[in-house]
């Protein structure tokens, strides 16, 4: 899984003989281990747990159980240690008509794109497009088989001037 920056560290899900969540610093230019703040079954390649911006900003984790999307932050206590806190419950069969009671194939994260804090989710009716904050979904296609999905938001362009001057690199996004 792809990596997502939080501030001034990038973080990683790391799965093996513990599961957690890796933090790079760059700042300090350190490694950290972040504890996951549920058990849960199955692998995180299963596109059931994802790293992402919190709401309100910091670092957050989505994690779907069955038909359920649950919202984790990390927040820090008065005397600096972190913890997680359990932000929303969303029941996606609700939200996005899923008709859970007939079909048992549960929810998959496929895709996120960092800049806009979009998930892509897929479901037995299709891939849709989830912003969280604040709470919009679209379908964008039907797709019996899952994919991973990497969104495109923007490049960097070289921006060279007249006489091969370099004027810096710009942002071109949504293009």
């Amino acid at each position: 899984m792809p990596a997502v920056m939080v501030g001034g560290s990038f973080y990683w899900l790391i799965s093996g003989d513990s599961q957690g969540i890796l933090e790079f610093d760059l700042d300090r230019r350190s490694l950290s281990w972040i504890p996951m703040p549920v058990e849960h079954n199955g692998g995180m390649g299963n596109g059931n747990i994802w790293v992402m911006l919190a709401e309100g900003g910091g670092l957050g984790l989505l994690f779907l159980r069955g038909f359920c999307a649950q919202l984790w932050k990390q927040k820090a206590d008065c005397k600096g240690v972190a913890s997680w806190v359990l932000g929303r419950s969303i029941d996606l069969d609700t939200v996005l008509s899923l008709n859970s009671e007939v079909e048992r194939m549960y929810p998959l994260v496929v895709g996120f794109a960092e800049d806009n804090n979009v998930v892509l989710l897929w479901t037995y009716i299709g891939v849709f497009m989830i912003q969280f904050e604040p709470l919009q979904f679209k379908k964008l296609f039907e797709s019996k088989a899952w994919y991973r999905y990497y969104p495109f938001e923007g490049v960097y362009t070289a921006d060279t001037g007249i006489g091969g001057a370099h004027d810096g690199a710009k942002l071109l996004s949504n293009t």
